[in-house]
């Protein structure tokens, strides 16, 4: 009996640490929750400022407006002068003429090889004469290459 009663305390202890255990965890979830809304919170009204600073005509932002001024009690009427002494318009200036534009000299078309030889065949030709470096050449340096050979 005494061992039962050994493994009922021993069993009592770990519900207890383990009750302990979850309390401990529910309260850090339930601050980190907090700390969480917070520093969203704190994240959105930098948002805020940033695109209010971006762009001020999109944000809701309030705007105190003054009151009006109040307008004058009596309004005076302006005085016309007759048309004969107004000064005449002038006649609308009239656009200049476009002139063309001079045509871009045509770019030169890259001189078409004469050679019927691929680069395969320029680059095998050079391996079996025994000369190195071609493996980078274009079709016009491989044909002086393997030629001047």
């Amino acid at each position: 009996m005494a061992r039962q009663s050994k493994l009922e305390k021993a069993a009592d202890k770990a519900i207890k640490n383990a009750e302990k255990a979850i309390k401990k965890a529910s309260d850090a979830a339930e601050k980190a929750g907090k700390n969480a809304v917070k520093s969203a919170e704190k994240l959105a009204a930098k948002l805020e400022k940033a695109a209010a600073k971006r762009n001020p005509k999109k944000t809701n932002t309030k705007v105190d407006v003054a009151p009006a001024a109040a307008a004058p009690a009596s309004v005076e009427t302006p005085v016309v002068a007759p048309a004969s002494e107004v000064a005449p318009k002038k006649a609308p200036a009239t656009k200049p003429t476009p002139v063309a534009k001079k045509a871009a000299p045509a770019k030169a078309a890259p001189a078409p090889t004469a050679d019927p030889r691929t680069i395969a065949q320029l680059r095998a030709a050079a391996k079996a004469a025994g000369l190195t470096g071609y493996s980078s050449l274009t079709k016009p340096e491989l044909i002086k290459l393997v030629d001047a050979k």
